[in-house]
C-alpha cells in the first residue's frame, strides 16, 4: 500500500497565540517583539500544560491553532490502480507511479513479496494419417474420389501445481535483487545495455581485465559507463540466464566462466550477510560468498524511470524461483512420461511462472491501448502496428524505453544459517556439541542436511527436487497412463492418503 499525505490547512508560528506574548493587533508594524527571555518563559509554560504520562492528553490540553501547529500532518493510504492478466502478471498505469518514486518504490516493495505460482505442464501429441471419401459434383455426374489427410491425436495435457514447494515469505524472505552491471539487460533504451567499463582486454591466462582509461595523465571521468552492450556480451548474458534457470541458482550466484560483476547485486548489507554460502548445489562449482552492492539502488532506478517522459516506456520487476536443479527434473518427468507413453513422439514437459511480472506502464491512451491484447491484435490486423507505432517505438525520440533492473526471488530449499553455531566447525563437531541425533524412523524419513560453512553450519530447509518427485511420479506415470487432458491444475497427488496401513508396526505412509 501506497501512503500519500493530504491536504491541510497550515498554521503559520505568528499565528500561534503563546502564554505570556503580546497578543496580535491590526497594526503589527507597530508591535514590539518580545525579548529571549519572555519567549522562553513563554514556550516552557506553554510545554508545562501538556501532560507527559498521557500522549493523547496532549491533543486535548491544547485549543485552536495551539493543537493544529503541534499535530503532524495526517497521511491516508494510498491504493494504486493497477489490473491482473490472466497470467497472473500485475499491470499498472497508474499516474502517481509515473511520476512520483517514491509511489513507485513502495509500491514495488508491497508487490514484492508476493509468490508466485510453479506450475509443471506435461504434453504429447502424435499425427494420424487417415482416409475419407470425397464426393464432388463434376461434368454434370458425381465423382468419388479417396483423399488421405493428416489430424493431430492429443494424448495427453495436464497441468501440476506445484506452488506450496515454494518457501513462504515469513521462513526466507524474498530479497530483491538488482542487475548487475556487466549483465546485458534493458536499462531505459531500446537496446541492452550494461553499465561497466566499455574496453575489456584479457591477460596471458586469458582472463578478462579492464583497461585504465587516461586521457594526459587524467583519469576519464563518466558519471556513468553506460553503454550498448557488445554482441559477445549479450550472448554471455543470454546463455548465463538460460544456465542459472536450468540449474535453479539465485540470480546473485556466479558461477564458473562468469564475469565477476555480471550476477545481480542485493542492496541490504544484513540480507547479503543471510544468503551467503546458502546455495543449494550438489556440484560445489558456484559462489555465493561475495555477493555485490549495487551501484544503483531501487529507488534510484524508480526515480530514473519517473524521470523520463517517454510515451511508452515500461519498468518490469521480475520474479524468480530458485533451489532446485530443473533440467535434471525435467527430464526425470520426461522420462517417467515416456516409459509410460505408447508412441514415439516427445512428450514436452516444461515448468512455468504465474505471477511473476510487475509492469509499470505510462498513463496515456496509446500505452493503454497496446496494454489490451484485443486491441493489440487489431492493430496487427489492420497493419497499424508494424507501419506505425513499431516505428514511433523504435526511433522516435519520445517513443519506446524498457527497464528490466529489479526482481524478487523466492527459494525451493535453500540452506540457513543455524544461530546456534559457532565459526570454523564442521557438521560432526556441532553434532557433538549440541547431542543431535538423526534416528532412522522409517524408508520415509526425512534427515536434516547439514553443511559447515565459514559462518558455522547451515541447515537446508524446503524440500529438494528428488523429494518432490517421489511424491508425484506415481500420478504422472498415471496421468500419462489415463490419457488425461484437463486444464485444471491438478494439486494433490493420487493415493496421497493412505490409511489402510495405519496402525501396523513398520508403516510409513509415502505423502
Amino acid at each position: 500500500m501506497i501512503t500519500s499525505s493530504t491536504s491541510k490547512t497550515a498554521v503559520l508560528p505568528e499565528q500561534i497565540q503563546l502564554p505570556g506574548s503580546p497578543s496580535n493587533s491590526s497594526d503589527n508594524s507597530l508591535a514590539t517583539p518580545p525579548s529571549f527571555e519572555q519567549s522562553q518563559a513563554s514556550i516552557h509554560a506553554l510545554l508545562e500544560r501538556i501532560p507527559h504520562d498521557d500522549d493523547d492528553a496532549v491533543v486535548h490540553s491544547l485549543k485552536g491553532n495551539e493543537a493544529d501547529a503541534l499535530l503532524p500532518p495526517d497521511f491516508s493510504e494510498y491504493e494504486a490502480e493497477y489490473f491482473t492478466g490472466s497470467d497472473g502478471n500485475i499491470i499498472s498505469h497508474d499516474k502517481h507511479l509515473n511520476e512520483d518514486g517514491e509511489a513507485l518504490y513502495r509500491f514495488l516493495l508491497a508487490q514484492a513479496s508476493r509468490r508466485p505460482s510453479l506450475f509443471l505442464r506435461c504434453k504429447a501429441n502424435h499425427e494420424e494419417w487417415r482416409t475419407r471419401q470425397i464426393t464432388r459434383y463434376e461434368d454434370g455426374k458425381n465423382v468419388t474420389s479417396t483423399e488421405t489427410y493428416s489430424e493431430t491425436i492429443v494424448d495427453f495435457d495436464f497441468i501440476i501445481d506445484a506452488s506450496d514447494a515454494i518457501l513462504p515469505v515469513s521462513q526466507t524472505g524474498a530479497p530483491i535483487w538488482l542487475a548487475g552491471g556487466r549483465n546485458a539487460t534493458y536499462r531505459g533504451g531500446r537496446q541492452l545495455e550494461v553499465d561497466s567499463v566499455p574496453t575489456m582486454v584479457t591477460d596471458v591466462e586469458g582472463h578478462p581485465v579492464s583497461i585504465n582509461l587516461e586521457v594526459g595523465g587524467s583519469w576519464v571521468k563518466k558519471r556513468s559507463w553506460r553503454r550498448k552492450a557488445t554482441k559477445s556480451e549479450v550472448e554471455a548474458s543470454t546463455a548465463w540466464k538460460k544456465r542459472r534457470e536450468d540449474c535453479g541458482y539465485a540470480p546473485w550466484v556466479l558461477m564458473p566462466g562468469m564475469l565477476h560483476g555480471t550476477e545481480a547485486c542485493v542492496e541490504s548489507e544484513d540480507v547479503r550477510f543471510q544468503l551467503q554460502h546458502s546455495v543449494n548445489s550438489t556440484s560445489g562449482e558456484v559462489d555465493d560468498s561475495h555477493i555485490l552492492p549495487p551501484v544503483k539502488t531501487l529507488r534510484d532506478w524508480a526515480d530514473e524511470y519517473c524521470g523520463n517522459q517517454k510515451l511508452l516506456k515500461e519498468f518490469t520487476f521480475e520474479k524468480v524461483v530458485y533451489g532446485w536443479n530443473f533440467s535434471a527434473l525435467r527430464q526425470a518427468v520426461e522420462s517417467t512420461c515416456r516409459s509410460n507413453y505408447a508412441y514415439q513422439s516427445q512428450p514436452l514437459v516444461s515448468f512455468n511462472l504465474e505471477g511473476s511480472m510487475i509492469s509499470i506502464r505510462p498513463n496515456n491512451w496509446s500505452s493503454r491501448m497496446l496494454s489490451n491484447k484485443w486491441i493489440l491484435a487489431l492493430l496487427w490486423i489492420t497493419l497499424i502496428y508494424p507501419l506505425f507505432i513499431w516505428p514511433f517505438k523504435r526511433f522516435a525520440t519520445r517513443g519506446d524505453g524498457e527497464w528490466r533492473v529489479a526482481g524478487s526471488a523466492f527459494a525451493l530449499a535453500k540452506y540457513q544459517h543455524l544461530p546456534n553455531s559457532m565459526p570454523g566447525e564442521d557438521v560432526d563437531q556441532y553434532r557433538q556439541r549440541t547431542s543431535t541425533t538423526l534416528l532412522d524412523a522409517g524408508p520415509s524419513s526425512d534427515f536434516k542436511l547439514l553443511k559447515a560453512t565459514p559462518k558455522g553450519v547451515a541447515e537446508l530447509v524446503g524440500q529438494r527436487e528428488g523429494q518432490w518427485f517421489a511424491r508425484w511420479e506415481d500420478t504422472i506415470a498415471g496421468l500419462v497412463r489415463q490419457r488425461y487432458v484437463s486444464s485444471v491444475p491438478v494439486e494433490r497427488p493420487f493415493g496421497s492418503v493412505r490409511t489402510a496401513g495405519i496402525g501396523l508396526d513398520g508403516y510409513y505412509p509415502r505423502i
